[in-house]
């Protein structure tokens, strides 16, 4: 479901472009292309009328797969947060912060 303050998606000709709104009040621009649209909605025929209907459709789960994006990212996009099928259908999984190797000898 679509948050009530989530602004409205467009189709740009080549990709979807719509803004993530996050929880501090700003937004990320983002974008899908009409292929990665295209596998992560199921296939077969994808007409241009259809393309905002089935972006809608699978809306939380972009938005998901965005904010896990970001999530792995150490500093905000610069331009758009291109979101592939790849996000969506097989993510990364979550990366943990490094941590410090354990000592292997005593220090004086």
């Amino acid at each position: 479901m679509i948050a009530p303050n989530s602004p409205a998606a467009r189709w740009d000709g080549h990709r979807v472009l719509f803004a993530l709104s996050m929880k501090d009040g700003t937004s990320v621009r983002c974008a899908i292309s009409r292929l990665a649209l295209l596998d992560i909605s199921g296939g077969g025929q994808l007409k241009t009328d259809d393309i905002l209907r089935r972006f809608s459709i699978s809306r939380s789960m972009i938005e998901a797969a965005a904010r896990a994006k970001l999530r792995q990212r150490v500093s905000p996009p610069i331009g758009l947060l291109h979101i592939w099928e790849d996000d969506v259908l097989d993510p990364e999984p979550p990366s943990t912060a490094p941590r410090a190797m354990r000592a292997t000898r005593l220090r004086a």
